[in-house]
C-alpha cells in the first residue's frame, strides 16, 4: 500500500461530484425537466462532553498501539502508534507518531479534533460520536471524520496509555 503522505500530496483536493437525474422528456408540458438536486447527506453527529467523560479515565504517560486512518479518495494509513497520553483540565490528548506521520488528538467536552501531518502535508479534522471506550488503560476508538460538517473518512484507535 502507498503511503498516506504520497497519496495526500497526488490528490489533497476532495471533489464532490453531483449526479443529475431527469431527462430532457417532460410528462405533459414539452419543456425540458429540471434535474433533481441530489441529496445532500447528513452531516455527522459531532463528539462532545459524553465522548470526552468517557476517556477522562484513561491515566496520563506512554501511548502505544494502532492507528487506523482513512480519508475519503486519498487512501489509508494503518501503522503502530507510539506517543504520550496527557491531561490539561477537561481536556485528554494523545499525540505521537505512526510510521512518517505525527497524530494529535484532542477531545473535550467541546468536541474532539484530531491533526494529522505526514512530511508537512497536514489534514484537521473533527471527530464524529461513535466508539469512545475505555476499559483500565486502554482506548478502544472509532468515529468519522468530518470537516465543515461533511464525512471525509473514518479513524480507528486502538490506544494503551500509561507506564
Amino acid at each position: 500500500m502507498r503511503s498516506l503522505r504520497t497519496l495526500i500530496a497526488a490528490t489533497f483536493v476532495l471533489l464532490a461530484a453531483a449526479g443529475c437525474t431527469g431527462s430532457d422528456d417532460d410528462a405533459g408540458d414539452g419543456a425540458p425537466s429540471t434535474p433533481a438536486a441530489p441529496a445532500a447527506p447528513a452531516a455527522p453527529e459531532l463528539a462532545g462532553p459524553a465522548e470526552s467523560e468517557a476517556l477522562a479515565a484513561l491515566p496520563t504517560g506512554t501511548a502505544t498501539g494502532s492507528a487506523v486512518l482513512s480519508y475519503a479518495g486519498l487512501g489509508e494509513l494503518r501503522e503502530p502508534f507510539t506517543g504520550r497520553c496527557s491531561r490539561d483540565g477537561d481536556s485528554t490528548r494523545i499525540e505521537g507518531s505512526a510510521d512518517t506521520a505525527r497524530i494529535t488528538f484532542v477531545i473535550s467536552p467541546d468536541g474532539a479534533r484530531l491533526d494529522l501531518d505526514d512530511s508537512g502535508v497536514t489534514a484537521s479534522s473533527e471527530l464524529s460520536t461513535g466508539r469512545y471506550e475505555v476499559s483500565g488503560t486502554h482506548l478502544s476508538l472509532a468515529a468519522d471524520l468530518a470537516q465543515n460538517g461533511v464525512r471525509v473518512g473514518s479513524a480507528e484507535l486502538e490506544i494503551d496509555c500509561g507506564g
